[in-house]
């Protein structure tokens, strides 16, 4: 008989779930959460940073921001090579099958590369989640993960469950199953936004692990909850919750200067080594005012020129 998950719907559940499909539905498919690159460069670096420090990275956001930059950090060789790699992995987004536990394990290697020897591999040994130094869950036995894994592939890429509560129900038996020896979270997470981003492409960039992170103890509370009932209903409640909070930001309305400013910062990304007047004549603006932004814009350190004025670059903060 196929494996079904054990999750029964709340009225909770099924009004947040529908709550997030009416805010994704508002995005244009040229919303700036759809079709920016500067956000979408700022966004990635927060949910790397976030995935990352949830599992005790203690690199800050500027340190982390430098590496993606391909800057020289101090910091521990380790943690600047899981940031590395968290950066391969999440690129590695568009490519992925998320039915395919091939693609699950190539994730893991990636995410894990240099940094455990079994990366890429499912674990041999029997292993548990820990906050801090206190077990929360003991995972499936060894012997078992590779069938369990393959059982709850198979009813995820077989399910009528709607994409959105189906992604979250997902998560919690990949972390129930605990298939890797290390890694486990943040490939969890992954893997999450990766069901999303197939569901609606631009949940791609949502970052859902920001959210997570500011509410740890919640998350750690809900997988408890949820192990403690046999039932992933406390912790589907809790991470749509947590993805819906992260889509308001971008379901308010931005006022004329920030969507001026986002037209200028867009052009600049796509356009590094673009002059001033080209940037003004891509904008449709007066050359003045395009000059006013643009010193406004670096100002606030949100955009810098590198090198000389003639022939030197834009670099997006």
């Amino acid at each position: 008989m196929p494996y079904k998950p054990p999750f029964e719907p709340t009225d909770q559940i099924v009004e947040t779930a529908l709550e997030i499909a009416e805010m994704v539905g508002r995005l244009t498919p040229d919303s700036e959460l759809s079709a920016s690159p500067t956000l979408h460069r700022k966004l990635r670096i927060r949910t790397i940073h976030s995935s990352l420090a949830i599992e005790q990275n203690t690199l800050t956001m500027d340190q982390v921001t430098g590496i993606l930059n391909g800057d020289r950090v101090l910091g521990p060789p380790d943690e600047i090579r899981e940031v590395q790699n968290a950066k391969r992995a999440y690129d590695l987004l568009r490519e992925l099958n998320p039915f395919d536990r091939g693609d699950l394990l190539r994730a893991h290697g990636v995410m894990m590369d240099g940094l455990r020897k079994d990366a890429g591999m499912f674990r041999t040994k029997n292993a548990g989640v820990y906050d801090g130094d206190r077990l929360i869950h003991a995972g499936t036995p060894a012997g078992y993960v590779p069938e369990v894994t393959a059982e709850l592939f198979e009813w995820m890429r077989t399910t009528n469950m709607h994409p959105l509560v189906a992604s979250c129900v997902f998560h919690y038996e990949f972390e129930f199953i605990h298939p890797f020896s290390d890694g486990n979270g943040r490939v969890g997470r992954l893997w999450h936004t990766l069901l999303l981003s197939r569901w609606r492409e631009m949940l791609a960039w949502l970052p859902v692990e920001s959210m997570i992170r500011e509410r740890q103890g919640g998350y750690y509370a809900a997988l408890n909850e949820s192990n403690s009932a046999g039932s992933s209903t406390a912790f589907v409640a809790f991470m749509l919750a947590a993805i819906r909070d992260a889509m308001r930001p971008f379901c308010t309305r931005k006022s004329e200067k920030d969507l001026f400013e986002d037209r200028v910062l867009n052009f600049m990304a796509a356009n590094p080594f673009c002059t001033v007047a080209e940037v003004a004549e891509a904008v449709g603006s007066a050359m003045r005012t395009t000059e006013r932004t643009i010193a406004a814009l670096k100002k606030d350190k949100r955009v810098r020129r590198v090198g000389s004025p003639r022939a030197g670059r834009w670099e997006i903060l």
